[in-house]
């Protein structure tokens, strides 16, 4: 999968990059490729006030579940309830759900990915054909089948040279790391060195803000599922890798005029927390007297990915994490 990547991206890296290059600072009015929803109903939410709109340009650094993003339909209603409760297979990827959830809270922002590829479609991996706008697919340095060593092999180097301007960064990591065994050791110092490339990685701010994320609730480093005990061990060993060290890289480098923040996508499964789009979900079975994930339901058939309720709930977490006052002051 990897390889199939890399060709890819050989053959494309050259059209996208003129494509992707942005200015010297996020933009005060809606750009032409930014990321806007508008609802077809009329009800409003969140600041609706006549601030000057900004749009943030937001980098990825992702794996396949920021690449794949499939949406035919906007996510949420304008109020932020769920528009739509089918669990659709060919919807997924949490970008879309994400920025209309931020312009929900604030209706003053917008969205512009960046990066050195398109958006894709799972079983493709060709551009993404059914993203809501349909007019603008989001661009995105998110690299399916990658460990933080084989993201930097194939885009290293843009952070490095500085190729894009961004306000935001996602250090969004984990999946391919745990599901090869890597140490925990090696992996908290790799995503240490990818944290503090981000940081230095914009052509257009010295210290963007960088989201590093803990993965979400998924299949990594599960063996067994037939007792309690099994499952207890799988989302213990999930929890220390996903969110224990990323909070310590997260606290570790955030110091020296450096903005590292910590978002969690792995705890709202796990806990099942409730949400405007979700007020009564549960993403959790019991099945012969074991509790755990139903990862039926969170999972697209036979894969980590997520589908289209749990993308759309993982957009929503993300989005309500952010502190709006934080970021409405990089303009």
């Amino acid at each position: 999968m990897f390889l199939s990547k890399l060709i890819k991206y050989s053959r494309v890296v050259v059209a996208t990059l003129l494509l992707t290059a942005c200015g010297s600072s996020s933009s005060t009015e809606i750009d032409g490729n930014a990321t806007t929803y508008i609802d077809a109903n009329s009800t409003t939410s969140g600041n609706t006030s006549t601030e000057d709109k900004i749009t943030l340009k937001i980098y990825v650094a992702g794996e396949s579940i920021e690449e794949f993003n499939h949406m035919k339909t906007l996510p949420f209603n304008a109020d932020g309830t769920l528009n739509g409760t089918a669990n659709s297979k060919d919807e997924y990827g949490w970008m879309v759900p994400f920025a209309q959830r931020l312009q929900i809270r604030d209706s003053n922002l917008a969205v512009q990915w960046v990066g050195a590829n398109c958006w894709s479609n799972q079983n493709t991996y060709e551009c993404s054909d059914a993203t809501y706008t349909n007019s603008t697919i989001g661009h995105t340095s998110a690299l399916a089948g990658s460990t933080i060593e084989s993201w930097q092999i194939v885009f290293g180097e843009e952070l490095a040279n500085q190729e894009h301007c961004y306000d935001i960064a996602f250090a969004s990591r984990g999946g391919n790391d745990l599901n090869i065994d890597l140490s925990a050791t090696t992996y908290e110092a790799q995503l240490k060195e990818l944290v503090l490339d981000l940081d230095q990685g914009s052509n257009c701010r010295t210290h963007p803000i960088v989201y590093v994320t803990a993965h979400m609730l998924d299949t990594g480093s599960m063996n067994s599922t037939h007792s309690q005990s099994d499952v207890d061990g799988w989302l213990e060993r999930q929890k220390a890798y996903y969110v224990d060290i990323t909070k310590r890289v997260v606290d570790d480098l955030n110091s020296d005029g450096r903005n590292i923040r910590f978002i969690d996508m792995w705890t709202p499964i796990y806990e099942d927390t409730k949400s405007t789009a979700f007020p009564t979900e549960t993403w959790w079975i019991t099945e012969n007297g074991v509790r755990k994930p139903d990862l039926e339901k969170i999972h697209l058939d036979g894969t980590q990915h997520p589908a289209r309720l749990a993308s759309i709930f993982m957009g929503e977490s993300v989005a309500d994490q952010i502190n709006i006052s934080e970021i409405k002051a990089l303009k």
